[in-house]
């Protein structure tokens, strides 16, 4: 599927992309916070892409054979579709290690591959968490964040509009707000990354982005939060924790409660603890908040919620930095 192509001035105006986006498909019946990590022991992601590429079959590359001719198993698979199924399986491979910031460029080159032929919901949700996590995390460069934010975007908006309710509704209101209440669990992937990136993009720039991004960002995680509370581990309220600190006149206790209850779901993500301490604390000078939250992070074990243990490695690099400068926002 084409890619779309946004600007920064288009992302403020609601539907514009996500038009774009659904013409093709009608004409075709798709905090930046980088912490220096150290990969993880071992070579096993590496290994995984070196071993997996080739395709046994006639010794030729997967998809690459006659289509038209028969194996043991029974019909050859559909042209792309062993392409797209190893792609995966190496995006998999990789996403394992994704704590080493190469197994993490790794991953996210496999998951574009396997995006390039009659992706799902879940592998395109995974493709734009992937988007996220290397820009957040790995990518060093500005203007190269902007642009992997960007496409974890749009990547979410291909997944979201696979479901024909959520392209009826919005063809019929030119709504985004309305069109993602008709998108339910299997989409909540690429209804929270959507926001992720999106949020974590705006968030960098001018406050008239800011502002124009708002209540679209507001949407997608009120879906979120109504579909499952606890994604990701309290996702949706570390999203409304984290919006009254990037905006004029935002209300800090709705700010720190929403941080609470996101610990309360998963204390273990240290991805909450962090935001709390660098939005929450630093603007409502709450030193004690401040300490308490990046000394947990520090004495904690990544370990603790494994599912998130490589997040959990760069947060906590993160914090040793932001405990370090203690000092810069609390005399």
């Amino acid at each position: 599927m084409a890619s779309l192509h946004r600007t920064r001035f288009q992302l403020t105006a609601a539907g514009t992309a996500l038009a774009a986006l659904l013409g093709i498909l009608a004409g075709c019946a798709g905090r930046s916070t980088t912490i220096g990590a150290t990969p993880e022991a071992g070579t096993a992601g590496k290994e995984t892409v070196a071993a997996a590429a080739p395709d046994s079959a006639g010794g030729g590359a997967a998809g690459h054979g006659n289509p038209g001719s028969q194996s043991a198993g029974g019909p050859a698979p559909a042209p792309g579709t062993a392409t797209a199924s190893a792609a995966r399986a190496l995006g998999d491979a990789n996403w394992a290690h994704r704590g080493s910031p190469d197994s993490a460029r790794m991953a996210l080159a496999a998951y574009i591959e396997a995006s390039q032929s009659a992706p799902d919901a879940a592998l395109l949700g995974r493709l734009a968490r992937c988007y996220y996590l290397v820009a957040n995390y790995v990518e060093t460069e500005p203007a190269a964040k902007d642009s992997l934010f960007l496409k974890g975007v749009e990547t979410a908006e291909r997944a979201m509009s696979l479901d024909p309710g959520f392209v009826k509704s919005f063809q019929e209101t030119k709504d985004e707000k309305k069109a993602v209440q008709m998108l339910g669990m299997p989409y909540i992937d690429a209804i929270y990354w959507y926001s992720a990136n999106l949020g974590k993009w705006a968030s960098s720039k001018s406050l008239m982005v800011r502002l124009g991004n708002k209540s679209k960002l507001e949407a997608y995680s009120q879906r979120v939060l109504d579909l499952d509370e606890k994604y990701f581990h309290g996702a949706a309220h570390r999203f409304f924790g984290a919006l009254p600190t990037k905006v004029p006149g935002g209300d800090l206790k709705l700010s720190k409660s929403h941080f609470e209850k996101a610990i309360a779901i998963e204390p273990n993500y240290f991805g909450t603890r962090t935001l709390y301490a660098e939005l929450y604390a630093t603007k409502a000078r709450d030193k004690d908040v401040f300490v308490k939250q990046l000394d947990y992070v520090i004495a904690t074990p990544p370990g603790s919620l494994p599912d998130a243990e490589p997040e959990n490695r760069y947060e906590q690099a993160l914090a040793r930095q932001l405990k370090e400068h203690l000092h810069d926002w609390f005399d």
